[in-house]
């Protein structure tokens, strides 16, 4: 979905916008401060399949409960002060998973999935803590 957003104001040109989301024209119109998504995206060229790496360029703003940062195509990111209190983290794959959730710390993919792991994989730490 695309939306034209009305705020002249809020674009370094002076034109109306297109947005993919009414969040992201809300935010433009009304948050304090948005700037550029800066997630990485990786895309591939159509005539040589050339792996290369974007920025996602779209509309980032702070989330209203303070928690982290947001973009109009869903990239978040929630801040590791936050993450440590409610404890769970990122995790980059199943090893990191692992090692988070035997400290007790519940793993998420950077997409905000969280990580599918076998009880069974928890138990090497389990028994050496009980050997202690």
């Amino acid at each position: 979905m695309s939306i034209t957003c009305g705020n002249r104001a809020g674009h370094s040109d002076g034109q109306p916008a297109i947005h993919a989301t009414i969040d992201a024209v809300r935010a433009c119109c009304t948050a304090g401060l948005t700037w550029a998504c800066d997630w990485l995206l990786a895309r591939t060229h159509p005539e040589d399949a050339e792996t290369y790496t974007v920025e996602c360029g779209g509309l980032s703003w702070h989330l209203a409960d303070g928690r982290g940062t947001t973009c109009e195509f869903g990239h978040s990111h929630i801040y590791a002060e936050v993450r440590h209190r409610e404890r769970w983290d990122y995790a980059d794959d199943d090893e990191e998973a692992r090692r988070l959730a035997r400290q007790g710390v519940m793993p998420f993919t950077m997409d905000g999935k969280p990580f599918d792991l076998d009880s069974d994989a928890l138990l090497p730490a389990a028994g050496l803590a009980s050997a202690l």
